[in-house]
């Protein structure tokens, strides 16, 4: 076993470093409120060839690795906690690879290179009203017209939708759609690339809104109603009826980016609160001199390096799954990837409310911004990517058996 990086990996991480302090550090506050436009900083992050980091070079990505996308959310994270700007990159981390994969080759040589280019975006749709955590129930449906899909339904809670209207290109969204009968369950659904912009004009037969969230405010998410939008043969992702799979391919990769991301905010959370209670006093006595704030800082920094390892693991059983090594499964990126999100989402929403504590009162002012980082590490805590009963369930199908469980 090696616990060290490679010398690609350290220059990378220290170019990604040297970014996040120049460009996204200084800025994040006014991202989370909506003063710095995502779409401004879209532009920085293909810059720094920061976007589709895993995918091949021809699309202009950058022949990347799992491991290099996860230690790059990690690093953006901790320049902006809110995790807007690491959220934007590990979605064109994930899902792009899935069109990659799985995609036509008309649509990969058209889409991906506007993807890295910082002119598009590429997202998922798969989460609906009635519920997310089961995809196999979902009910939006893709109905055939000669050469061309219709799509009908709603998905409730797509990220990105306003973002890529906004972008030069537009983009679109991994859509899981019903192409069989409801009592087919997964068997019935496809996989396709809803695109809402493309090649700059704005495409019909959909409406969006979206929600006034409660944290991570500088990347949208929205309720978005299919009333009919085309989908070209073209951009269906897999085959037909096949779509299961494919969703759960990119889920697999976006939960362990997710896991790296919350680490970063991790980390910034707890370097704010041992700053603060070393220079705080109390009955004479720096609050950092107390047992129970000591103590709870170690628990924390304990657990945060057990799940740093287990993140990068993840991404590198990803590495080892995607460069053809027959000793890795499907499944095994799935388990390490539920591992990953598990571990380091609760421990970042868990050292939040302890650094809140820490810092006492005054965290419940918007000042001090230890509370941004808060709201925003709950959306993967409640639910995005799947909720933290979702994460032991697919861990304990790999530990116990997809037989028992």
């Amino acid at each position: 076993m090696n616990f060290e990086f490679s010398r690609e990996d350290k220059l990378f991480l220290e170019s990604v470093k040297s970014f996040v302090e120049r460009e996204i550090a200084p800025r994040w506050v006014e991202i989370d409120e909506g003063k710095y436009p995502i779409e401004e900083v879209v532009g920085k992050l293909s810059k720094a060839g920061l976007l589709g980091i895993p995918l091949n070079s021809k699309y202009g990505g950058q022949d990347g690795t799992f491991l290099q996308s996860a230690l790059a959310a990690e690093a953006l994270a901790y320049g902006d906690p809110s995790l807007a700007t690491a959220v934007y990159m590990l979605l064109e981390t994930a899902w792009p690879y899935v069109v990659q994969r799985h995609g036509r080759d008309e649509a990969r040589e058209e889409i991906l290179p506007e993807v890295t280019a910082g002119r598009a975006f590429v997202g998922i749709a798969s989460t609906e009203p009635q519920g997310g955590s089961d995809v196999a129930a979902l009910v939006t449906k893709a109905v055939r017209e000669g050469g061309t899909w219709r799509l009908y339904g709603e998905k409730s809670m797509v990220t990105g939708v306003a973002t890529a209207l906004n972008l030069p290109y537009g983009g679109g969204f991994v859509t899981i759609v019903r192409t069989g009968a409801l009592e087919e369950r997964h068997r019935g659904l496809s996989a396709v690339l809803a695109m809402v912009k493309r090649r700059g004009a704005r495409a019909g037969g959909f409406t969006y809104s979206n929600w006034d969230e409660i944290g991570r405010h500088g990347l949208p998410t929205s309720r978005l109603t299919f009333e009919g939008l085309a989908v070209e043969e073209g951009l269906l992702l897999g085959e037909v009826n096949g779509g299961f799979k494919i969703a759960m391919e990119g889920f697999n990769l976006a939960r362990t980016v997710i896991g790296a991301a919350s680490l970063g905010a991790s980390k910034w959370l707890l370097d704010r609160g041992l700053e603060w209670v070393r220079q705080r006093r109390v009955f004479d006595k720096p609050v950092a001199s107390y047992q129970g704030v000591s103590f709870r800082a170690a628990e924390l920094f304990a657990r945060l390096q057990a799940a740093q390892l287990a993140v990068y693991r993840a991404a590198w059983v990803a590495d080892k799954f995607y460069s053809g090594d027959v000793a890795f499964t499907i499944h095994d990126v799935a388990t390490a990837g539920a591992i990953a999100k598990y571990l380091a989402v609760s421990l970042a929403v868990e050292t939040a409310l302890e650094v809140m504590k820490w810092f006492g009162g005054v965290s419940y002012f918007r000042e001090t911004n230890i509370a941004r980082s808060l709201l925003g590490l709950l959306s993967y805590y409640v639910g995005a990517e799947g909720a933290e009963n979702i994460m032991k369930l697919i861990i304990a199908r790999g530990v116990v058996g997809r037989d028992f469980v």
